[in-house]
């Protein structure tokens, strides 16, 4: 039996994201093994129910002060040594570097990092954030060697990494975390002209502008109800606080609905989903699961967004913090119930072909194989 080590910031990003994956390689006779910070026992108990061993090791995500990691460094060090994994799978950007790092100086294990999105860090201006870039994209070279992969989620993120020579032939897209096709089944749309935003409660992902844009549908007398879900990440410097989402609830501005967890219900009771972000994004899983249910998707023109939209086809695209661009996209579907209708179906087409949970395990899957020769 392989040992598979997931190494990743925190227990619901796994839960949301990566548990299908660890599910399936467990079915094929892989020991797994994962650690990560906790904020949910709930979460750990149920992977350990699944029969995975799970690990609580501290990560302070929103610092960028390496001295406030090394006590998490050390304890990722001690963890590989006493696991002793056949192959590491590395998530988001610290585990990717710190795991790196320990594995090409001590263990020099087959190891896989998977690229979900490029992050705040790569989309920001910032003098502060341009410098980090350049460390990151330094420590990336460091730890890119010969039984190292990269899994990127969008082709932008893959040619970056090529053209700073990160990567040569080590590294491949398989577009997002993937869906299964039969939980987010298609449905008709209702007609009720609920607009849904559900994300992490950041200010990157686009909330302003589109409550903006929704203001600016009111004044034309065009009748909507902007719905808000997502998770309150305060371990992010740019989250959005619980008591402005609240008062904008009470405002009437939006309908905040917390954290949803029956996304499938959530989606069928909008008519679009909506994530203006300007976040540098994988493919953003709640545009691949409203597409997969037959709703039209408006997003902006970034990495990973533009991956799952075809502008025009299944949704639209428009530029970052544009209002009035987002505005205009809000009103034609509105307006259009063939239109929006028609922009659903080929969504859930194109998730069919290119989405789906089956091509993302499969395509992982043949890496585990292809390192672990």
């Amino acid at each position: 039996m392989k040992k598979v080590l997931f190494i990743i910031n925190v227990d619901w990003y796994f839960n949301l994201h990566w548990l299908d994956r660890a599910v399936f390689l467990k079915e094929h006779n892989y020991d797994v093994h994962i650690l990560m910070s906790k904020t949910d026992s709930k979460v750990f108990e149920t992977l350990s129910q699944l029969g995975f061993t799970v690990k609580s090791i501290t990560l302070h995500r929103k610092s960028i002060n390496p001295f406030k990691d090394l006590l998490y460094v050390r304890e990722l060090y001690r963890n590989i040594k006493n696991i002793n994994p056949d192959i590491i799978h590395a998530i988001t950007i610290k585990p990717n570097i710190y795991s790196g790092i320990i594995n090409k100086l001590f263990f020099k294990r087959p190891i896989i990092y998977s690229i979900t999105g490029l992050g705040a860090v790569f989309s920001s201006a910032s003098f502060k954030f341009k410098f980090l870039r350049l460390i990151i994209i330094f420590l990336y070279r460091f730890i890119s060697f010969k039984s190292s992969y990269f899994i990127f989620e969008n082709e932008t993120d893959m040619r970056l990494f090529i053209k700073c020579k990160v990567i040569s032939n080590n590294g491949v897209v398989i577009k997002g975390a993937g869906v299964n096709t039969d939980t987010y089944y298609f449905s008709e749309l209702n007609y009720n002209s609920n607009i849904l935003f559900a994300a992490r409660l950041l200010k990157d992902k686009g909330l302003e502008p589109l409550i903006k844009a929704v203001e600016n549908l009111h004044s034309k007398g065009i009748k909507c109800q902007l719905n808000v879900a997502g998770i309150i990440d305060e371990d992010v410097s740019s989250a959005i606080p619980l008591k402005e989402i609240d008062n904008l609830d009470r405002k009437g501005i939006i309908k905040w609905l917390g954290t949803v967890t029956d996304m499938v219900s959530l989606i069928h009771k909008n008519d679009i989903v909506c994530l203006p972000t300007s976040y540098g994004e994988g493919v953003p899983r709640i545009l691949i699961e409203s597409a997969s249910c037959g709703r039209p998707i408006i997003s902006t023109d970034v990495a990973g967004c533009n991956e799952i939209i075809i502008d025009g086809v299944n949704g639209y695209l428009v530029n970052v913090g544009d209002v009035n661009e987002l505005t205009s996209k809000l009103e034609s579907l509105l307006l259009n119930p063939k239109l929006m209708k028609e922009q659903g179906i080929q969504g859930r087409l194109l998730v069919q072909k290119e989405f789906s949970q089956n091509i993302v395990l499969t395509k992982t899957y043949q890496i585990y194989k292809k390192l672990l020769k």
